[in-house]
């Protein structure tokens, strides 16, 4: 007598098949209802409430991207989450050995087992069966909301509920601050370790990389130091550096093969960059192009230099302006003004605050605060208006409506995101 094979509850058996419905339409389920179910377990009885149930791929990868999970015992969780009707066609359907799929941190079927989906990366994201979902949702009564268990969270890093929209304001505000001087003592750690301009070439770089593809983008800037780009252009003619060096880079990162100046190399594998569903504005060549023009910009005055005095006008837009790279014949811009917008609120402001407390110019690291908290709104992120919405009363509107506040945000989400909660 074979020993029957491990279900919990809810788990079809053999003789209990899978209801007749297709998988489109299951995770039409998911996207509808997952957020209004009380709570999931997955195989290990790890208990997940769905935030946000991602938002779905339109063209081959996982089912939904950019999902946010509460999960017992991690806190939040953001990635991709993939829809099967049965666990086992993870594997029937090669998930297994895509790299595409090494970002799903939820699997969910109606049909599951005890075994683990395993990734192409090593990753075993945990597996959560959807039989309940075909009933009616689940009241959340029982059970403390979702928001009050985030924001017991929140107030044990001293961000108490606010009670009025002129509260959050000011509790965003202080997220946002805190997430700029986060960053400025990076850069403080930084400076010790290596020349300064190197340090913001580096930021930068990891700021033109698009999700997957921060990591080499960061090993191209090791391998192209500043110093040595810098020096490069200077010998060129004017008109002929930008060229040069896009060339160079993108030689460096393996998109195109030929000479390279010596001391720069050696070249990225190919294989690190991650190609596949990237929009044409976040390609990596593009944003490489967009870093050679910054090069040749700044190679006569120095990068930190230029910068300083852009920032040092007390003005946002001239200061995106000079971190703003066009493109001709009105083709994508390698850098337009939202990217510029990020890495200056990002990179540039927090380590020219960085810079004068370093030197002892208090006045001048205060003008690069009050020049960052005079930031408009940068683009917009999913996943933060997503957990707006969840963290503030809905009759508030949009109080996230500027640089600072959003960045409050992202602050907010990466304290959750290090927490574990007692759900």
């Amino acid at each position: 007598m074979q020993p029957s094979r491990p279900t919990h509850p809810g788990n079809p058996t053999e003789n209990d098949p899978i209801p007749p419905i297709t998988e489109k339409q299951l995770a039409r389920l998911w996207e509808r209802r997952a957020a209004r179910h009380r709570t999931f377990h997955d195989e290990t009885g790890t208990r997940v409430r769905v935030l946000y149930p991602g938002r779905p791929g339109v063209t081959a990868g996982p089912d939904f991207r950019n999902a946010l999970l509460l999960v017992e015992g991690q806190g939040l969780v953001q990635g991709d989450v993939e829809v099967h009707l049965r666990q086992r066609d993870w594997r029937s359907h090669g998930h297994h050995q895509d790299p595409n799929y090494n970002g799903v941190v939820l699997h969910v079927a109606l049909d599951t087992d005890r075994e683990p989906s395993r990734t192409n990366g090593g990753g075993a994201p945990p597996v959560v069966n959807l039989a309940d979902l075909l009933k009616q949702p689940q009241p959340a009564g029982g059970e403390e909301d979702v928001p009050t268990l985030l924001w017991q969270i929140l107030a044990q890093h001293g961000f108490r509920r606010p009670d009025q929209p002129q509260q959050m304001e000011a509790l965003l505000n202080r997220a946002g601050d805190e997430r700029f001087l986060a960053h400025g003592s990076r850069f403080r750690t930084l400076a010790a370790l290596q020349p300064p301009e190197q340090t913001l070439w580096e930021s930068i770089c990891d700021a033109l990389g698009y999700r997957h593809n921060r990591h080499p983008f960061l090993k191209l800037a090791t391998i192209a130091p500043y110093s040595l780009l810098s020096a490069a252009a200077t010998r060129l003619a004017p008109a002929e550096r930008e060229a040069a060096l896009g060339t160079w880079l993108l030689r460096l990162a393996s998109f195109e093969q030929g000479y390279v100046p010596p001391g720069f190399g050696p070249a990225l594998d190919v294989k690190e960059w991650r190609l596949f569903r990237v929009r044409p504005p976040n390609h990596p060549r593009r944003r490489i192009l967009g870093a050679a023009a910054l090069i040749a910009r700044f190679c006569e005055t120095g990068m930190l230099s230029a910068l300083r005095s852009a920032a040092d006008t007390g003005h946002p837009k001239t200061l995106t302006s000079i971190l703003t790279v066009a493109a001709p014949d009105d083709k994508t811009a390698p850098i337009g003004p939202a990217r510029a917008r990020d890495i200056a609120v990002n990179v540039v402001l927090p380590f020219l605050h960085a810079s004068g407390t370093i030197s002892g110019d208090h006045a001048n690291a205060g003008q690069m605060l009050g020049l960052y908290r005079r930031y408009g709104p940068l683009s917009d992120n999913e996943i933060t208006r997503e957990l707006a919405a969840i963290l503030q009363h809905p009759s508030w509107g949009r109080i996230a409506n500027n640089a600072r506040r959003q960045q409050g945000l992202i602050h907010l989400q990466r304290l959750l995101a290090g927490a574990t909660p007692n759900m």
